[in-house]
């Protein structure tokens, strides 16, 4: 089966961006789900709550499950930080890359087990699956790097510390090459693409920090 990056950019925006960026990716992975794609594992680049980018591998048709998502996405809020004349609308992007055949496949060699924090979480997703009886889930956070990864596709804890491991060292691989081949920067190109104006999504914020939507665009 195919598989795909959904990637959810803060492109060169502040921390309110950031911010939205980690309220939108929560969003797009369940509807990922709720649309049947599988999803394999996220990373985060950048703080857990207020990221960079997250990058959700999933496997099946995204671009087709996600017709409509897209594209920019817009947050009204107004930022505590800022004044009363500072503007409230923060924008982010949602975009869809084919991933390599092995993606998710990596060999964890080279990655130092002491610089990482690896602790247990409860897969989300729909109820009754094995996966979300337990807490085989995992949350695994690079110091260095700050890449932080989320792993559930295995029964067990202990197979998904291993692939989180491994995708750990894929991002990092991935990080060095990036150095050397600009040929393999597309993905990155997204941060320079968001464009302010005609999101496709507009939201505002519910209770307990959910996004609502306030408005879609029409698809064309």
């Amino acid at each position: 089966m195919s598989r795909s990056w959904v990637q959810i950019s803060a492109g060169r925006g502040p921390i309110e961006v950031r911010r939205f960026v980690a309220r939108l990716a929560e969003r797009m992975e369940a509807l990922c789900q709720e649309r049947g794609l599988a999803v394999v594992d996220v990373t985060l680049h950048g703080d857990e709550d207020a990221p960079a980018s997250v990058e959700i591998l999933v496997e099946g048709d995204a671009r087709r499950c996600l017709e409509g998502e897209l594209g920019t996405h817009a947050l009204v809020e107004r930022s505590a930080a800022r004044g009363k004349a500072a503007r409230k609308r923060w924008f982010a992007g949602v975009a869809v890359h084919a991933a390599g055949a092995d993606a998710g496949e990596g060999a964890g060699a080279g990655v130092d087990l002491g610089e990482l924090e690896i602790s247990a979480c409860r897969a989300s997703g729909p109820g009754g699956q094995h996966v979300n009886k337990t807490l085989s889930a995992v949350r695994i956070h690079h110091r260095p790097s700050g890449i932080t990864v989320r792993v559930a596709d295995e029964r067990s804890q202990r197979a998904n510390v291993r692939r989180g491991v491994e995708r750990i060292a894929e991002r990092l691989a991935e990080r060095a090459a990036r150095r050397v081949a600009e040929g393999e920067a597309a993905r990155w190109s997204e941060h320079d693409r968001i464009v302010r104006g005609e999101p496709v999504r507009t939201y505002r914020v519910g209770r307990k920090s959910a996004l609502v939507v306030e408005e879609a665009r029409e698809s064309r």
